[in-house]
């Protein structure tokens, strides 16, 4: 098919191919940066059992990061937690795919993993961080696919917001 193409219009098609990414990358969207150290709530829902626990947070990281109404992202959650009867678990939530953004929140699905298991993959899921004028800097979220879900929200960490 390329061999049939006058060299006029292949090359108008090649300059199209290339300047598509620079104008979507120069669009001036706002990028976004927020982390915490400070993960206080983690809840975790069983449905197929009817179960669920309100987990006790031990060491905790969060980082996201997102361009506004764009695909582009990431974002990863880590926290041990242990229930009521003692029992300590490790677990890491990873954003995947962003399926929308703004200036406050990310929607998109979710891997989560539990002591190394996964526990529930390509979840439905969103993120909310309170906007920059906000006096109270925070972040919660709420990932689920039916089966198990998990919520969980904690304070930014001070002097690591960037909205740029």
């Amino acid at each position: 098919m390329l061999s049939n193409m006058s060299p006029t219009f292949f090359n108008g098609l090649a300059a199209v191919t290339v300047a598509i990414p620079i104008l979507a990358w120069s669009s001036g969207l706002p990028v976004h940066n927020v982390r915490s150290s400070a993960i206080s709530f983690f809840y975790e829902s069983n449905h197929t059992q009817n179960q669920s626990t309100d987990y006790n947070v031990g060491a905790s990281s969060a980082t996201f990061v997102w361009q506004e109404k764009s695909l582009h992202g990431f974002g990863n959650l880590s926290t041990k937690g242990s229930a009521k009867d003692g029992t300590g678990h490790m677990f890491e939530l990873k954003l995947v795919r962003i399926t929308s953004s703004d200036a406050t929140s990310i929607n998109g699905e979710w891997d989560v993993f539990k002591d190394g298991d996964p526990t529930c993959a390509g979840c439905k899921g969103y993120l909310y961080v309170s906007s920059p004028a906000d006096s109270y800097q925070y972040l919660k979220g709420y990932v689920d696919n039916g089966k198990v879900g998990y919520s969980f929200s904690g304070n930014l960490d001070p002097n690591t917001r960037y909205d740029y």
